[in-house]
């Protein structure tokens, strides 16, 4: 592996735990998952500079897009969590807010993760498994019991 697909691969996998951590947060300890979440959003902000770099490095766009695409996510979600909080998710859902959100949110997962199938196979499915384990207790979150206060 490049030192480039190491530093992808590092920023996805770390993305994923930073993820599973808030979710979980979100669910069995309320009172960490605001500050895990803007964590996490502070994080993913980070696919700016990594983003640039392997533009600027030359690298394919199969590297730089889910890092550039995690970055507008985090700024999304800063605004609309963080800097003009609004219970944007229902009831009622605001679906001018929610609609650019999972669409950003999903695509920079993919494009975080497909690429990981050429890098490294194991990475791929590590990511597999931790965004199933937080898309779990995302959805969870949402539509299941209420969590434990």
């Amino acid at each position: 592996m490049t030192e480039a697909e190491v530093a992808f691969a590092i920023f996805g996998l770390a993305s994923q735990v930073l993820l599973v951590s808030f979710f979980a947060a979100r669910r069995w300890w309320p009172q960490r998952a605001a500050p895990l979440g803007r964590v996490a959003y502070a994080f993913a902000g980070l696919g700016l500079v990594l983003g640039a770099c392997l533009v600027f490095g030359g690298q394919s766009w199969k590297l730089f897009v889910g890092p550039l695409l995690m970055a507008l996510w985090a700024l999304f979600g800063t605004v609309v969590d963080v800097w003009r909080p609004r219970q944007w998710r229902g009831p009622p859902v605001v679906w001018n807010v929610l609609i650019p959100y999972v669409a950003l949110y999903f695509a920079a997962q993919m494009f975080m993760w497909w690429p990981l199938w050429d890098i490294e196979r194991a990475a791929w499915a590590i990511y597999l498994l931790l965004f199933g384990v937080n898309t779990a207790l995302n959805v969870r979150g949402h539509f299941g019991e209420a969590p434990n206060t």
